[in-house]
């Protein structure tokens, strides 16, 4: 399972420089891929800015049946503190 970032989505959407790549990947892999909600609802922030509602729309409706879409549950937002405590004693 493949975790796509908002940027990948926006460089296929505004027809970017690495657009056919992007798209490529994602052909390659439609049935294992995976966008958290808050990147979802991002992409719709940058299209909205940019007036292409009609193509967030369209992008929800091509999307959303089929990658899996992810969300953290309301009780686990308390933990993001400590994880990111965790992470950063990891790395460092």
């Amino acid at each position: 399972m493949f975790l796509i970032d908002t940027n990948i989505f926006l460089e296929i959407l505004l027809k970017q420089q690495k657009k056919d790549i992007c798209k490529k990947f994602l052909v390659e892999n439609i049935n294992n891929l995976a966008i958290t909600d808050f990147s979802f609802h991002s992409i719709g922030v940058v299209l909205f800015r940019y007036n292409e509602e009609d193509i967030f729309i369209r992008f929800a409706l091509d999307v959303i049946p089929n990658i899996r879409l992810l969300s953290l549950p309301l009780n686990k937002y308390n933990e993001l503190i400590d994880i990111k405590n965790n992470f950063l004693k990891f790395i460092l």
